[in-house]
């Protein structure tokens, strides 16, 4: 994970930057912003990279949200910039 934000209610948001075509080491992790319990370490949503067979560093590298539901991530590379997500319900 390249950033990590903890909100009030221990919701984790990790951005991975570095896994799938980057760095196929990591096995089948898939690149992206993972959310989940900063209590229990489950994942309970994953917002894919945008571009998956991007060969460099092309999403998020860090990560916040907003109490509205809002996530931003920094991202790098050819796309930069700050993209906004919304949190999916459960």
């Amino acid at each position: 994970m390249s950033g990590i934000y903890i909100d009030e209610n221990d919701v984790l948001y990790g951005a991975d930057s570095e896994s799938g075509s980057v760095n196929p080491d990591h096995g089948d992790w898939v690149r992206g912003i993972r959310i989940g319990s900063a209590i229990t370490g489950e994942v309970e949503f994953l917002i894919p990279d945008p571009q998956p067979d991007c060969r460099g560093t092309c999403t998020a590298e860090g990560v916040v949200a907003d109490a509205h539901g809002n996530i931003f991530g920094a991202e790098v590379g050819p796309v930069g910039g700050i993209k906004r997500y919304v949190r999916p319900v459960k």
